[in-house]
Order: structure tokens, then sequence, then C-alpha cells
């Protein structure tokens, strides 16, 4: 089963259901940022140090970057299948789905 990760800032909201929330996880400087290090451990704990588990990054939509730019930090982190759900929360919706609570996994880092 994949893991899901919503990387949409802003207050929390509902979202895919089982999805873990990463607010900030597409923002940051570089992959030697501090976002990045928090991504490692995140990523690292909900995986359970598996680098071959599927990891779906989403957001609000098809024009939300912060999605895919989470995708490329897990990538340069290792992991092997690494998926960018274009569509996100409003093609859920769009496809009659509900939403669910979020989990709430990590800290927006600091100065992000």
């Amino acid at each position: 089963m994949p893991l899901l990760f919503d990387v949409l800032g802003g207050p929390q909201h509902d979202s895919l259901p089982g999805a873990i929330w990463l607010p900030g996880a597409g923002r940051g400087r570089s992959f030697d940022d501090p976002v990045q290090a928090q991504l490692a451990r995140v990523l690292d704990l909900t995986g359970r140090g598996s680098r071959n588990r599927a990891l779906v990054f989403f957001c609000a939509s098809k024009t939300c970057w912060l999605s895919y730019n989470a995708a490329l930090r897990a990538v340069r982190l290792g992991h092997a299948q690494v998926y960018w759900y274009r569509g996100g929360i409003e093609a859920w919706q769009a496809a009659g789905l509900a939403l669910a609570p979020l989990r709430v996994s990590w800290r927006r880092p600091e100065g992000e």
C-alpha cells in the first residue's frame, strides 16, 4: 500500500483518506536545507526505513508545484517508487470521493 503525502500549506484541511500532512515539504532552497533533512527523517519513520515503499505526493490541484518539488526531494533521498499525483484534492472531489481528516506528521520547518 502506498504512503500518501499531502504537501499543501495553509491551515489544516481534509484530504485524501489516509494522507499524511507535510506542509512545507515542497518548499526550501536546496537539497541540503533543513526541509530536506526533516523530510528524510519523516520518510524513514513512515516508511519504516524502506526506500522501496511507494510514496505518492499531492496537493490541491494539477497546478500545484509543491507536490512536484516534494517528490523530487524524495527521489534525491534515494526512494525508488516516488509518484506525483498531479490531480490532487480537487480531482479526488470531482470524482465524487470523500475527503477525510489528515494525520499530521511534522511541523513546518523553521523559516518556511
